[in-house]
């Protein structure tokens, strides 16, 4: 709670994420649990001006990432870096080079991705689906 709360500084980094769409289908935790995890992840994406989120689609094939989560990191005083993260670790890269070709990566994943606004719409509607199917269970 405390970190989300850096996103409301004027100065906070922007948080700009693609979530495929398999993580709003695939069922983990139960019904209400995924209808209380997507309505958090929609208010915070409509509450945070600096949370930008996007749902890569199954309908755009396969993203470069799918196996991997990436957060790419640009500062104001030192070169941008790039944190990979598996199922069984993690890695630091600074190499320029892999840094740009992860950074094309996600360019091309954003743009294959739906719009914000869609993105949200469909947030909303899979955490309506899951507060649906569970009050039918």
């Amino acid at each position: 709670m405390d970190r989300a709360q850096l996103l409301d500084s004027p100065t906070a980094p922007i948080l700009w994420v693609i979530v495929h769409e398999a993580a709003l289908r695939v069922l983990v935790g139960g019904a209400a649990v995924m209808a209380e995890q997507l309505t958090h992840l929609a208010e915070q994406t409509r509450s945070r001006t600096r949370l930008i989120a996007q749902v890569f689609p199954f309908s755009a094939g396969a993203p470069l990432f799918l196996d991997t989560s990436v957060t790419l990191m640009r500062f104001t005083d030192a070169p941008p870096a790039v944190y990979t993260e598996g199922a069984y670790g993690g890695q630091l890269i600074e190499e320029t080079s892999v840094v740009d070709q992860f950074g094309s990566a996600y360019d091309l994943a954003r743009a294959a991705a739906l719009s914000p606004e869609a993105s949200l719409a469909l947030i909303e509607s899979a955490a309506k689906d899951y507060a649906t199917d569970d009050h039918r269970s």
